[in-house]
């Protein structure tokens, strides 16, 4: 699959040997032993619509002698939305390396979501004793970003106000992206449905507090007057509890209106 963003491998020829080794040690491979590996610990996908509605999952083994039928347990993080084309790695004589699609609906029904599904291999005596028995694979619809403007933020958490900008993206003009809102590396999304704003259930900040860890927001509603958009809200929480309710404010950018 062409459109792994992250696909790191260390020491790849290792994997593509008849023989699994470790610092320096030859290990000698156990009769129906297939040494298998991930390629990395975590894939992460850009979907197109070249890609045919799939993402491509690879798997690989040292010893390639006779076929082999590796499984995996999967942990389905998508809602169902991503399905697998079978629950094993099938292998032919003399092949090294063995794929599972993973199908998903029509592209243009997604926004800017990401979609988490985990695979481990079920057999642990089948990973080689250098390999990765288990792949966090990470895809998301590939967007392009378009600026609408700048405007004024305030956040009730905090009592502070900032500069914000505002995006949609080409690809789904119905979702806002608020880049680096609270903190840098963390954007916080929202759709437009019938011309009002919809923010998740539930989001993480991007701000972690130094004694209690990760701040998430749970929104109770959100909606647009005089040309500031309001996200009430009903908590911000932690693991270990909540700092009550409050609200976020946007002064939508000037002559900008949903």
């Amino acid at each position: 699959m062409k459109k792994i963003i992250y696909f790191i491998l260390a020491g790849a020829t290792l994997m593509l040997s008849n023989g699994c080794q470790r610092q320096g040690t030859i290990y000698e491979i156990p009769e129906g032993n297939a040494c298998v590996s991930f390629p990395n610990d975590k894939a992460i996908f850009e979907m197109l619509a070249s890609d045919g509605n799939k993402v491509t999952v690879e798997l690989w083994r040292g010893n390639t002698k006779g076929a082999a039928s590796v499984a995996v347990d999967i942990e389905d993080h998508t809602n169902g939305v991503f399905t697998p084309s079978k629950e094993s790695f099938e292998f032919a004589d003399g092949q090294a390396v063995a794929t599972i699609d993973f199908t998903y609906p029509d592209l243009n029904a997604f926004g800017g979501e990401t979609y988490v599904i985990v695979l481990k291999v079920s057999d642990p005596d089948q990973v080689s004793p250098s390999g990765y028995d288990e792949l966090t694979v990470s895809a998301q619809r590939k967007l392009t970003r378009k600026k609408v403007g700048t405007g004024t933020f305030y956040s009730s958490f905090f009592d502070e106000e900032w500069e914000q900008d505002l995006y949609t993206t080409e690809e789904a003009p119905d979702l806002y992206i608020l880049p680096d809102c609270w903190k840098k590396g963390t954007d916080w999304m929202f759709n437009v449905v019938d011309g009002k704003p919809v923010f998740p259930e539930t989001f993480f900040t991007g701000y972690v507090h130094s004694s209690y860890g990760n701040v998430n927001i749970a929104s109770e509603k959100s909606f647009v007057e005089d040309g500031v958009l309001y996200l009430v809200v009903a908590k911000y929480y932690v693991s270990l509890g909540s700092f009550g309710n409050g609200y976020e404010a946007f002064e939508l950018p000037e002559g900008f209106s949903f």
